[in-house]
């Protein structure tokens, strides 16, 4: 698995201010940006489906590099497994998509440092709107940036909404959240994805509420190639 596309979207950042791009480029430079090829490791994905434990294995043959090993700390279904293997599945599909080509996240010109403490830079930004169709959604949302001082990498992104959110008619959006963050795998070490958080509140047609959270983690990792 690779990392979350809009994580890889800052890779193509472009110089806004001159020591913020260095200084974030670096940042990125020390992510390892491709899990499924290196890399060993156990998923963990909890939603409103139940707690789900799989472990991912690139030397396995492609069909069988994912197994869900439990659900609810219970032996999983068929129908459990056939749900959580769509879903890496459809992760797998939309990571491929993304490897046609990647635009910058952050609008140019809004890259701003909020806050410098001895251990972190805090940068904000203003995310790009890439199509007409969400313009309005993406006009209500703003990212943070933490870039950790000892190792020199980004630790966690975040996007967060202002405040309500219309995408569309019927459709209001009270709670827009999404956390990824990221850790040595030891000291020193490559520096891995651990958990990709996302949340989101509403309602539609006034009358039909939501609200979904979803946290993916990842652990006990191993290299396996080179």
């Amino acid at each position: 698995m690779k990392l979350p596309a809009i994580c890889l979207l800052l890779f193509a950042t472009p110089a806004f201010a001159e020591s913020h791009e260095a200084l974030i480029d670096r940042a990125f430079e020390a992510l390892e940006d491709d899990l499924s090829k290196h890399w060993s490791y156990t998923h963990t994905q909890e939603d409103s489906e139940g707690l789900y434990v799989g472990r991912y294995d690139p030397r396995l043959p492609e069909a069988e590099r994912w197994e869900l090993i439990s659900v609810d700390a219970r032996e999983p279904t068929a129908s459990e497994t056939e749900y959580y293997l769509e879903r890496r599945l459809k992760e797998r599909e939309e990571d491929a998509e993304d490897d046609g080509g990647f635009e910058s996240v952050a609008k140019e010109g809004s890259i701003a440092l909020v806050e410098e403490t001895d251990s972190f830079w805090l940068f904000s930004f203003e995310p790009v709107v890439d199509s007409e169709k969400n313009t309005d959604f993406m006009e209500s949302v703003h990212g943070t940036l933490r870039v950790n001082k000892e190792g020199h990498y980004v630790a966690e992104m975040t996007l967060q909404n202002r405040g309500a959110i219309k995408p569309g008619k019927g459709v209001k959006i009270e709670k827009f959240f999404t956390r990824l963050a990221f850790a040595p795998v030891h000291q020193g070490g490559p520096v891995l994805p651990r958990s990709v958080e996302a949340s989101v509140k509403g309602k539609a047609f006034l009358v039909v509420k939501f609200d979904e959270t979803e946290k993916l983690t990842y652990s006990d990792f191993e290299r396996v190639s080179d």
